[in-house]
């Protein structure tokens, strides 16, 4: 099943996992052994919780607003250069508690992207950086504009999951993957206009981080 057509309330990443917990917790119940039906009961729980997959939408309708793609807190907003190209630089922690489920900045074409499979380091690591799981993605708006995010993981015990195509299209809030715990950097041109600051709460598929045309 597509990332982007996954319109479960709970993730078809999580059906396996909650199924197999599931059974376990019926089991335990069944021959009275409380203290694993709690464990499975709670573990259930935190999976359902981490694997939750509601809908979500924004009122915004300007064709130019930048919507973000994952739940969290933004940590920072700051320049920097990419490739000598002068750009925004917006960061975003989600925890392991936030909706996982990654959306579509806005109606787009993937220009290109990059998964690499690492280590799990706490991000206060420095080695984090260069050892965790990471996936950067390019998307490209129809005027042309393209912004890129990247993707790190923190310690936990669940992979990213970047399910894309190179040339493929997706409308705004669409899904294209998973991160349960981490941080998101998203790089928009400079000309941007931002519409958050540090410390912003933000809701992905919802929230609007900005606007890429500035009047």
């Amino acid at each position: 099943m597509s990332v982007q057509n996954d319109t479960f309330i709970l993730s078809s990443r999580g059906w396996l996992l909650s199924g197999v917990i599931g059974a376990l917790f019926l089991f335990f119940t069944m021959t009275a052994l409380h203290l694993f039906q709690f464990i499975t009961g709670a573990l259930l729980l935190a999976v359902l919780v981490i694997f939750r997959n509601p809908e979500r939408n924004t009122n915004e309708t300007a064709s130019d607003a930048i919507i973000s793609s994952v739940d969290g807190v933004i940590l920072s907003v700051e320049e920097t250069l990419v490739d000598e190209l002068k750009m925004t630089k917006v960061t975003i922690m989600n925890s392991l508690w936030d909706v996982s489920i990654l959306r579509s900045p806005f109606d787009s074409t993937i220009e290109g992207f990059k998964i690499r499979h690492g280590a799990s380091l706490p991000l206060y690591n420095p080695l984090s950086d260069t050892l965790n799981e990471k996936a950067v993605i390019s998307f490209r708006s129809s005027n042309g504009d393209e912004i890129y995010i990247e993707h790190l993981s923190e310690q936990n015990c669940f992979p990213i999951g970047i399910d894309l195509e190179k040339g493929q299209k997706f409308k705004e809030g669409s899904r294209y993957g998973f991160l349960a715990k981490g941080r998101t950097i998203i790089y928009l041109p400079e000309k941007a206009r931002l519409s958050v600051n540090a410390g912003s709460s933000v809701r992905a598929g919802e929230s609007i981080l900005g606007y890429l045309n500035v009047a």
